[in-house]
This record gives structure tokens, sequence and C-alpha cells, in this order.
């Protein structure tokens, strides 16, 4: 891999036989990537980043500003985690188990370390490396609480999937399908408790209404007055669970 400097920012190149432009990609907690030719001279780059500097350095703000509010978790003891709006403490304890895994109490997520992989440093050591863990909890507590409000909701409106499924589409919250299935985001688990029960409301009014018509609309305000606040929490905040990603 090819790296060079630019203003004190590291630079990716990336270089193919057949292509003759320079293009500059940004993203969040990423080097900036430039992808060119294989002859292309590093200066020629340089001069091509310096024309497209102010472009730049407005996305690496607005990148550093979407760091802060939406920051890398660590499996640390006190990080904070958000768990149904609510900020849970991760608590690091040991267990007579002989597997690492993860459940909460009201406050806190707990990580249980096994007995025989405990110190003196285990509630200062960083178990990031077990991030697969870290998912499958919210996975399992997301589907549980689900499961439970769908239920719920799908009782009070009389509307009743014919199949409830869950996954991790990027950028969709749920699905219905023509044939009364529904998809939920379990990334969902994130959001407040009014948040996620608008996602549900809004799926389960699919199964009358497969389209976003007026009726379809009345239909979610019904059961859902808060539409464009949940929608807006959604749509905000939909960085929140980017710390989950593989």
């Amino acid at each position: 891999m090819e790296w060079m400097d630019f203003e004190n920012n590291p630079v990716q190149i990336q270089r193919k036989w057949r292509r003759k432009s320079i293009s500059i990609y940004l993203s969040p907690q990423k080097p900036i990537t430039v992808r060119t030719g294989l002859l292309t001279p590093k200066k020629l780059i340089y001069e091509f980043l310096l024309l497209k500097k102010d472009w730049i350095y407005k996305n690496l703000a607005r990148f550093k500003e979407l760091d802060e509010k939406f920051p890398q978790r660590r499996l640390l003891e006190k990080e904070i985690f958000p768990f149904l709006g609510k900020d849970l403490h991760l608590r690091v304890s040991i267990t007579p188990n002989k597997k690492i895994f993860m459940s909460r109490t009201d406050t806190n997520i707990l990580l249980h370390v096994p007995m025989n992989e405990w110190s003196a440093i285990s509630r200062t050591q960083d178990y990031s490396e077990h991030h697969e863990v870290l998912r499958q909890f919210y996975k399992r507590e997301s589907i549980a609480h689900l499961s439970v409000r769908l239920k719920f909701w799908a009782s009070e409106m009389n509307l009743h999937p014919t199949k409830l499924s869950f996954r991790e589409p990027k950028g969709r919250w749920g699905s219905c399908s023509s044939k009364g299935s529904i998809n939920l985001n379990w990334r969902l688990i994130l959001f407040k408790p009014e948040v996620v029960d608008y996602v549900i409301i809004h799926e389960l009014c699919h199964l009358r209404h497969l389209n976003h018509s007026h009726d379809f609309w009345s239909l979610v305000e019904k059961y859902c007055p808060e539409v464009k606040h949940c929608e807006s929490e959604l749509k905000q905040n939909q960085l929140l669970t980017q710390f989950l990603d593989r």
C-alpha cells in the first residue's frame, strides 16, 4: 500500500493501470484516499489535493463532529453504551463460566470474564477483541424486546404479520413484504422506546396499506402521533449504531 502526507494528514494512494484521472474519497474514521493511475507522480497528486483543500478540510471537520457525537466504543470498564435511549455503563465482572459473555441491569452492561482469565488488571483491560460478543448481546436483547413490542402493537392494531425476521440492513430500519412478512433491524435496540415503537407501528400499517399514501400515514399517526419527531430521531442519529459494525 502506498502512502503520502498532505499537511500532516495521511493519504492512501490506490493505483490502477488504466486509470488516468485523480479522485479523492473521504470517509469518517478513515484516511484520505486517492485513486489514480500507476504512473501519476506524487507531485501531481499533491497539487490536486491542494486544489481540493477547502473541500477536504470542510469534510474532515464534519467527520470530527460526527466522531465526537457518535464515538467508537471500547469494551472497557466504565465505557458508555446506548441502550433503548439510555446510557449504560460497562462493568467488568468475574464468572465461573468458561466463555466470556454479556448481560445487563437497568443501569449497566456487564462483561463477564471467565475465572481462569481473571487477573489483577482485568477491570482496566481492553476487551475490544471480543467485539462479536458485544454484537451478539445487542442482537439477543433486541430480538427479545422487539418481539414483545411487535406482539403488543399487533394486538392493539389487529394487524398480524405472517412472519417476523431480524436483520441489520444499513440505512433501513424495517420492511414489510406483499406476503405480510415483516423485517426489523435489530440495531433499533439503541434508540428510545417510542422510536422503536414507531418503526414497528410503521411496518404493521403496511399490512393494510403497502404504500406511503395519505391513508397509510393517517393510520400511522393514529397509533403514533409523534411521527415527525421519531422520523427526525432516526435520521439525525443513524450513525449511533456504527460501533456495532463488524
